[in-house]
């Protein structure tokens, strides 16, 4: 038995040299061999620096989840309890709610029929000169078109304030003056209306 201890504490003792640790413990020559300092390797230093970022990552991400939930359970109660008033609101109302639904329908296709009538009358195409972030710019331009004889009408869009020149029920009648107007704005395009 005492044989087999002494082959054990013999291979352990040839193990420790090459034991890999996840610190490496470096002694401080100048201040005598009890005296240890820890150190981190580069390679140990980088993967724990990642594993921090990504329980971040996570954490994060799983606030944001949280926090639309929590949004989403909110914004359901108030549309419940809109709905509620809505419905209790219907059942003073001496209309049901398909006849309500029928009178909307009708006005929305009085609506639609205005529109129809009201785009049929104006003329289809315009010469898009120019867009300005700024409407002063796009007012300035407008009024030196309509020097040189243009009907004008700016149009926003977005951010731009778009600038057109012309008025036109037809895309030829359009086309003559686009060829005029592309000697001074290069870069004018037709478009409808």
């Amino acid at each position: 038995m005492p044989l087999d201890f002494l082959i054990i504490s013999h291979i352990i003792g040839q193990m420790r040299p090459r034991q890999l640790n996840l610190f490496g413990i470096k002694k401080d020559k100048n201040k005598g061999p009890e005296r240890e300092k820890i150190v981190i390797p580069i390679d140990t230093a980088i993967l724990l620096i990642v594993v921090i970022i990504l329980l971040f990552i996570i954490a994060f991400s799983w606030g944001v989840g949280r926090g639309r939930s929590l949004t989403l359970k909110d914004l359901s109660i108030e549309t419940k309890a809109q709905e509620r008033d809505i419905t209790a609101k219907d059942k003073n109302s001496s209309e049901t709610t398909k006849e309500a639904k029928e009178k909307e329908a009708g006005k929305i296709e009085k609506i639609t029929e205005r529109n129809k009538t009201i785009k049929t009358k104006e003329p289809l195409y315009g010469i898009q000169v120019a867009s300005f972030r700024n409407l002063s710019s796009a007012n300035q331009e407008a009024e030196r078109l309509r020097k040189k004889g243009y009907p004008v009408k700016i149009e926003k869009k977005g951010k731009y304030s778009v600038v057109y020149a012309g008025k036109f029920k037809d895309k030829k009648e359009a086309e003559k003056d686009l060829k005029k107007l592309k000697k001074i704005y290069k870069d004018c395009v037709l478009r409808r209306l």
